[in-house]
């Protein structure tokens, strides 16, 4: 099973690499090119890909289909969050790279974050 640093690596951005690692960890078909206009902070160096990919993965998976439900992406999405800013003090593409934060960093420790919060 490859995570999603792989997939960056073979020419995913940051977004489509994390949902295509969870898409195979967690066997979910949500697709790819959802998190195409999300790589490199949704294309002006804004939120990070990765980060927002794990939105979109907690969406898929946890938000709700109908405004009576309960939406229970919040939760994790605020702990990923949380741990993002604890770890690297920003979500912010351009700010991670001029800190030294390179893609696959901030990629494997959300894709990590996702499976810690799913368990």
């Amino acid at each position: 099973m490859k995570k999603a640093v792989d997939f960056h690596r073979e020419g995913y951005n940051c977004a489509e690499a994390v949902i295509k690692a969870a898409n195979e960890k967690f066997n979910l078909d949500i697709p790819v090119n959802l998190g195409s206009a999300f790589g490199g902070g949704m294309a002006v160096g804004s939120t990070c890909g990765a980060v927002t990919a794990a939105a979109v993965v907690l969406g898929y998976l946890k938000g709700r289909k109908d405004a009576s439900e309960r939406n229970e992406a919040r939760t994790p999405m605020r702990e990923i969050m949380k741990n993002v800013k604890e770890s690297y003090g920003t979500d912010n593409c351009i700010q991670l790279k001029k800190n030294g934060v390179s893609c696959d960093e901030i990629i494997d420790y959300i894709d990590n974050l996702l499976e810690n919060v799913l368990k």
